[in-house]
């Protein structure tokens, strides 16, 4: 039976092979998501989730729930669920990070500890955002901030902390919000680790912040990728979401 990473659809990742690892991929659009998530462990002895944060979504609870389902209906497989307490690219770390391991030949507790480190003291999700109108109607945000940036035209970057989105600055034009945003993770801690970067609509800016980062820590390996449905919806056109090894 294969071993499988499960995420979210918050993950922007879409099923296929992770290394040895078989990744799944359970949709968001259902508020009760247990058959789903069913599915989505369905054949599994060995199971790594990670969920978007379960400040956002109810995901996490919704996997956990599956989980234990699936558990007494096959008492032997080994199972866990992550919180990620972020979201998009950071969600690909992870698990990326549990393919990494078990190429490795880690084993399921060790596994699962290394990990859960790796998620509480070692990845961090940063944001620059044109609109926040869509978090602000959500509850994500204050609505005062989003109709300041939106009266002025300015972006607004930021990173989430324990799953809650917490800006940070703002600045008007994609370069001084380019060069804010390295200043920023530099600030928190970054130090040339791995870097996901997702875009809405927003190729250009994306690849300017890859190239920014490469010139300043060569060393590092930074890929693109694109917000699928949920993270575009939060992200709007033009955002851009970050995951980064600190």
């Amino acid at each position: 039976m294969p071993i499988k990473i499960v995420t979210d659809s918050g993950a922007n990742m879409t099923a296929g092979n992770l290394g040895s690892c078989q990744l799944e991929v359970a949709a968001l659009s259902l508020i009760q998501g247990d058959k789903t998530w069913l599915d989505a462990y369905a054949g599994g002895s060995e199971i790594y989730v990670v969920t978007i944060s379960s400040v956002l979504s109810g995901s996490y609870n919704s996997a956990m729930q599956a989980a234990k389902i699936y558990q007494e209906e096959y008492p032997d497989a080994l199972i866990h669920v992550f919180d990620s307490k972020s979201a998009g690219p950071a969600q690909f770390l992870a698990a990326e990070k549990i393919a990494e391991l078990k190429e490795k030949g880690m084993q399921f507790p060790d596994l699962v500890e290394a990990v859960s480190d790796y998620l509480e003291n070692h990845v961090r999700i940063f944001f620059a955002l044109k609109s926040m109108t869509n978090l602000a109607n959500n509850g994500r945000v204050s609505p005062v901030v989003a109709k300041i940036a939106g009266l002025l035209k300015i972006w607004v970057y930021g990173w989430a902390e324990e799953g809650e989105i917490k800006p940070l600055g703002k600045a008007r034009g994609e370069k001084k919000t380019l060069a804010a945003l390295l200043r920023t993770l530099e600030e928190k801690g970054y130090r040339g680790g791995r870097v996901k970067i997702d875009h809405a609509d927003n190729f250009d800016s994306a690849a300017e912040l890859h190239d920014l980062i490469r010139k300043k820590r060569p060393e590092a390996r930074v890929d693109l990728g694109t917000c699928r449905a949920l993270c575009s919806f939060y992200a709007e056109a033009g955002g851009l979401m970050i995951g980064v090894e600190i």
